[in-house]
């Protein structure tokens, strides 16, 4: 009898110093993966609005957003080292983007341009400073050059 208790609680033991070692091992596997893509529904009416991409070493590479609710992306963001470098919007809903976003070395923009009547051209531009505009241009003429100016 003390014999077989004796087996019983070695092999309990046995059997906890096992689960443990694996409990170890899924632990350090775990923090080895790696997100390939999230899904987001920011404004929770079960639709996805945001998806994010990451690269093999789990930095994020690109965002495609969904701003006005219809279902599709209307906004993208590439990254470089996890830092943005080029973002494009589709601000007039035809599926295609119209607006460049211009982001500098950290990953902050500092400028905008965007083809505002649809013919091709970009004909506003929109410069930021600290990630807040700061000055506005535009072309109403379609001579390709400014004729209108704002600062903010």
């Amino acid at each position: 009898m003390r014999r077989t208790m004796f087996l019983a609680m070695f092999c309990l033991i046995l059997t906890g110093f096992i689960c443990a070692i694996a409990m170890a091992a899924d632990g350090a596997n775990a923090q080895q993966v790696k997100p390939k893509e999230i899904k987001i529904d920011r404004n929770y009416d079960g639709i996805i609005d945001r998806t994010e991409f990451y690269d093999a070493k789990g930095i994020i590479s690109k965002v495609e957003s969904d701003s006005n609710a219809d279902g599709k992306a209307d906004e993208w963001v590439y990254y470089e080292n996890g830092a943005a470098v080029k973002g494009e919007k589709d601000i007039n809903n035809d599926g295609k983007p119209d607006t460049a976003l211009i982001y500098d070395a950290k990953g902050s923009i500092i400028r905008t341009e965007a083809d505002a009547n649809g013919d091709g051209k970009i004909d506003e531009w929109v410069y930021y400073e600290s990630g807040k505009p700061v000055r506005a241009e535009k072309d109403s003429n379609k001579d390709g050059k400014a004729d209108t100016w704002l600062k903010y």
